[in-house]
């Protein structure tokens, strides 16, 4: 199965506009991420992210803190190239415990995506994804 793959499409000493509005540099290609809750985990994977831990609990996806409550160090361990978290309150990080942003700040990119505009987040994480293919077509009518 080809799913698109994080690629380096917002790379290269680029910044990204987050949904806090906030310009996030980025130190190379992004081809793997940690999410900050299940919610924002759930949708890189459906874009073809390689998502290598999750705050909260995500099929498949190995644990980073709770739900919200990302451990900087399990987070550092994950190696993640970019954290994506959600957004609350008109652009503040959706984060049980805002202090500890700085900390994940020091272990990579911290990028902001507005679940409430799903379409818009979605096309927000595909450009720094650089996941610019659609996924592939799925026949429903028959196997091949």
């Amino acid at each position: 199965m080809n799913r698109p793959t994080a690629g380096s499409a917002m790379g290269g000493g680029r910044a990204f506009v987050d949904a806090t509005g906030t310009p996030v540099p980025l130190r190379g290609p992004i081809t793997q991420v940690v999410a900050t809750d299940p919610d924002v985990g759930a949708l890189l994977l459906e874009l073809g992210a390689r998502v290598v831990g999750c705050a909260g609990e995500l099929d498949g996806v190995g644990p980073v803190g709770g739900d919200r409550a990302p451990d900087p160090g399990a987070v550092a361990e994950a190696r993640p190239d970019a954290i994506v978290t959600g957004v609350v309150d008109g652009g503040t990080h959706d984060l049980a415990d805002p202090a500890v942003l700085p900390r994940l700040r020091e272990v990579a990119p911290v990028v902001a995506v507005d679940l409430g505009r799903r379409a818009a987040s979605a096309a927000d994480l595909r450009a720094l994804l650089g996941a610019v293919q659609p996924p592939p077509h799925r026949s429903r009518g028959r196997h091949e």
